[in-house]
């Protein structure tokens, strides 16, 4: 199963696109994972979740700022109510050579890094909030003016980190990248339970051998990593939303030996799950 290709319909009058995108709960990455080659700016109003970015996965909530650049597969999935602003724009948008001149370097060079997928946090996610907002008001020159501030306060922002190492983005095969969305909509139905790798290399009509190279290959994690990252998350959700013991938490979220889960909790969080209820509840 491959990340599915969206074709962005763009309005003869406007050179991008600039909208609010509202959805119910979409919990599997099946019915998010996607691709396209205009790049896209998200800006998450309402939701949280987990975000996926070609091989990596992260969480996001409220003010979640991000940038996809061109063909770089991502996806939203939540059990929760969504609305983000999206801007999707071509390289090329204003012209083959606007990205050429000297003055917009800098926006040129914010389109290559974008190629790893991009996370903006502190002060610019608060100012790109208000730039996006003015985009979605306007139409015409004041409508391209402001993206064209957002883009210039991406490109200088130091307030920012890449998602995707460079070596993968410049490996991407969709194919492949289709069968880690397998991987990861079946890990997430099942994480509670016991891990089959037998049936999960089945899924991908491939050896175990083959599996457990592959998994390391295209997301540079072991299989046992990937499992306990969404098991850990869960516990964590767990452990600030309800008063149940560390104990049943535990086996809850698919552990079945609570020094293990205490260890692998600390490795991932950098706290016990104790400490952890303690801060964050």
């Amino acid at each position: 199963m491959k990340p599915e290709y969206e074709k962005i319909i763009e309005p003869a009058e406007r050179s991008f696109t600039a909208k609010v995108v509202n959805r119910s709960s979409r919990p599997l990455l099946s019915q998010a994972w996607h691709y396209h080659p205009e790049l896209e700016i998200c800006f998450t109003l309402k939701s949280s979740g987990r975000r996926f970015v070609g091989n990596q996965i992260a969480d996001y909530q409220v003010g979640d700022l991000v940038m996809m650049g061109t063909n770089l597969p991502h996806g939203f999935t939540t059990d929760v109510y969504c609305s983000q602003i999206v801007v999707q724009m071509t390289e090329n948008f204003l012209g083959r050579d606007f990205l050429n001149t000297p003055e917009t370097r800098p926006i040129r060079t914010l389109f290559q890094r974008a190629g790893q997928g991009l996370s903006f946090h502190g002060n610019t996610q608060k100012k790109s909030s208000k730039l996006l907002r003015e985009i979605l008001k306007h139409e015409g020159m004041t409508k391209l003016r402001y993206l064209l501030e957002l883009l210039q306060l991406l490109a200088e922002s130091e307030e920012v980190s890449s998602i995707c190492s460079l070596e993968y983005a410049m490996d991407l095969n969709v194919e492949d990248l289709g069968r880690i969305k397998v991987v990861y909509d079946h890990v997430m139905e099942n994480f509670r339970e016991e891990v089959s790798i037998p049936e999960m290399a089945a899924q991908l009509n491939i050896s175990e051998a083959a599996f457990y190279k592959f998994i390391k290959k295209h997301t540079k994690k072991t299989y046992t990593q990937i499992i306990n990252e969404f098991r850990i998350n869960h516990a964590g959700k767990l452990l600030m939303s309800t008063d149940k013991s560390i104990t049943e938490i535990c086996f809850e979220s698919g552990f079945n030996n609570i020094s293990y889960f205490n260890r692998k909790f600390k490795q991932l969080m950098t706290l016990t799950p104790d400490g952890f209820r303690k801060r964050y509840k």
